[in-house]
């Protein structure tokens, strides 16, 4: 067997390795395992509680300011009240005041107590230091004339609450009304109150009506206009659009609002003589305690107790007529006093003859009981003759307001950084 040349050998030696290699370089590469699903679990962070927290209590019958600091942590009442005194006297809060307590976490003494003094006004005192802060809050509001439409449907409050109105308002109506209407016995269901008002407004939008300027009832078939009126003098008062003053010299009513429990009947059956016995005046049901009026001027010709009346009072007044208040829980006048239309000269009670709290009123005429809700009282004059050609300039711009004539003017809008309100398309 002959042997390959060593040069062959080597040629070939090589061509077969390079040959592998070749091979081993363009061969693709295995493919690699798909690497496993991992969970991902979202771990939140713990929620710290804010630091501060506030409590809110309401003040209740019987409690006294010296009760209730200590049990809200302030221990030095005197002191607190010595800084308050200049403002306010917190040992005569009234039942229902909201005080606001406002505490750092895990410390007993509050930090700062707020209460309001009334609707604009509230005081924030500071208990942080070691002598009390007191700082008074005034709102600040922009006014703008309002109208407000109250269709009465069913209930006064309740239609009143859906016109934007507040009870209190309602009541402040009644009186603009009290020498003509009583708004008591004599507001029929589908009568209709427009109300022209300066309204107040803040950045929150409207916040209640302020003074009222004009009141349209139309009830019953009839309509009522008032106008208010500022002297030159500074003296206010409401009047017809005609000039006449709309103050009379008799209320219409004794309380400013309540409901008629009983009217006046001569044939009525007695609910606690279980007769037929006359009633010669009205029952006003009310709460007892409610301020009592004397209906005009007059002179307490008696006041004490009366038999079946209770505490009882009389007043004469000028002219042939006298009004009596019997079942009175309190008597705030004296034999001989002179009283004012609108004087408080007593409370409502349930003494003597009577069933439950109301005010039993009388009305006489030349000495006779008459219907102390229909009778025809006597009217005054109206303004001089100085304040007409005022009076007019007032009237004509309201009246149109007051009858829908005009529209309303537009609530002021807001500057976007809070500022001052700006009129309408400025």
């Amino acid at each position: 067997m002959s042997t390959l040349p060593a040069r062959l050998v080597a040629t070939l030696l090589v061509g077969t390795l390079g040959l592998g290699l070749l091979g081993f370089i363009s061969a693709p590469p295995p493919e690699a395992a798909a690497p496993e699903a991992v969970a991902v679990v979202e771990i939140e962070a713990p929620v710290e509680e804010p630091p501060f927290y506030d409590t809110l209590y309401k003040v209740r019958s019987g409690d006294t300011i010296g009760s209730i600091l200590p049990r809200h942590g302030v221990k030095d009442v005197e002191e607190v009240l010595a800084q308050v005194k200049p403002h306010t006297d917190l040992s005569r809060l009234r039942a229902g005041t909201e005080l606001r307590f406002h505490y750092r976490k895990e410390v007993s003494r509050p930090l700062s107590l707020t209460l309001a003094l009334d609707e604009d006004r509230s005081l924030i005192i500071d208990l942080s230091g070691d002598v009390a802060q007191v700082e008074l809050i005034e709102a600040e509001y922009t006014s703008q004339l309002g109208v407000h439409v109250i269709d009465v449907v069913g209930s006064l409050w309740d239609s009143a609450l859906k016109a934007g109105l507040r009870p209190a308002d309602i009541v402040r109506i009644a009186n603009v009304f009290q020498w003509e209407l009583d708004f008591n016995t004599e507001i029929q269901r589908g009568a209709r109150i427009v109300v022209v008002s300066d309204d107040l407004y803040d950045d929150g939008g409207f916040v209640r009506p302020d003074a009222l300027r004009a009141v349209r009832i139309e009830n019953g078939g009839k309509t009522l206009i008032s106008i208010r009126h500022v002297s030159a003098t500074g003296e206010e008062g409401w009047f017809h659009p005609d000039g006449t003053g709309a103050r009379k010299p008799f209320l219409r009513s004794p309380l400013e609002f309540s409901r008629v429990t009983s009217g006046f009947n001569p044939r009525r059956f007695h609910p606690v003589l279980k007769k037929a016995r006359p009633h010669n005046g009205t029952d006003f049901g009310a709460p007892t305690g409610t301020p009592i009026r004397a209906v005009a001027d007059a002179v307490v010709s008696f006041a004490g107790k009366s038999g079946g009346y209770g505490n009882h009072i009389k007043l004469d007044h000028e002219g042939p007529y006298v009004t009596s208040y019997s079942h009175l829980s309190k008597i705030r006048v004296k034999n001989g006093q002179k009283v004012k239309q609108g004087d408080v000269i007593g409370e409502v009670g349930s003494t003597g003859m009577s069933t439950g709290p109301h005010l039993h009123y009388e009305f006489l005429s030349g000495g006779k009981h008459v219907d102390p809700m229909k009778i025809k009282l006597p009217t005054t004059g109206g303004m001089s003759a100085a304040e007409l050609a005022s009076f007019h300039a007032t009237r004509d711009a309201l009246l149109p307001l007051l009858n829908g004539e005009l529209p309303a003017p537009p609530p002021p809008v807001w500057a976007d950084d809070g500022g001052e309100a700006l009129a309408e398309g400025e």
